[in-house]
């Protein structure tokens, strides 16, 4: 191999490179989404968080969110439920300083799961991501628990007395042989 052909080689290995670590660098400073925390349960409306796990200020400034239009649930081949026509998608800020996104609805989820197609534009870029959100049934109320009545000081005129408890049978002697 001459010199020539050596310094284009290594030319190239830079060039693929510097390419690489450039991709790679700009998808971190992408608006990133990560899993989706139902809160509600099926028969109630919709409350659900899904954690923003890149976000920059820019970003957020002209950040537009939503649910994926009827249109766009078609194309997936998926079906587009009455409930996502009242869903909202809005960015919160945690109290730890942490951003996620509340999805609310003004109707009750009244299928097992749904699936939720989230939109996000902003000035540089636009994101889709499909989520399948699962509903437990409601929780059965829990009984409450009677709390007990204080012993009254006095006997109570008309009531009957408590039987006296019978005392255990006595054990049977085995029989002789």
């Amino acid at each position: 191999m001459n010199k020539r052909s050596t310094k284009a080689f290594r030319f190239a290995i830079h060039g693929v490179a510097l390419a690489v670590t450039g991709l790679l660098g700009s998808q971190a400073y992408a608006l990133g989404l990560g899993r989706v925390t139902v809160q509600s349960a099926l028969g109630e409306t919709l409350k659900a968080e899904i954690d923003v796990t890149s976000l920059t200020p820019d970003e957020a400034s002209s950040l537009k969110l939503g649910v994926a239009s009827p249109d766009a649930y078609k194309a997936a081949g998926m079906d587009y439920h009455a409930v996502l026509a009242g869903t909202h998608v809005r960015l919160v800020k945690r109290p730890d300083g942490r951003n996620m996104l509340v999805v609310t609805s003004d109707r009750a989820v009244l299928e097992p799961f749904l699936d939720v197609i989230v939109e996000a534009n902003w000035s540089s870029g636009r994101l889709v991501r499909e989520y399948t959100m699962l509903f437990d049934p409601p929780l059965a109320p829990s009984p409450q628990v009677a709390q007990a009545a204080p012993a009254p000081t006095a006997p109570v005129v008309g009531a009957a007395p408590l039987p006296a408890p019978r005392p255990a049978p006595a054990p049977r002697a085995a029989p002789a042989a």
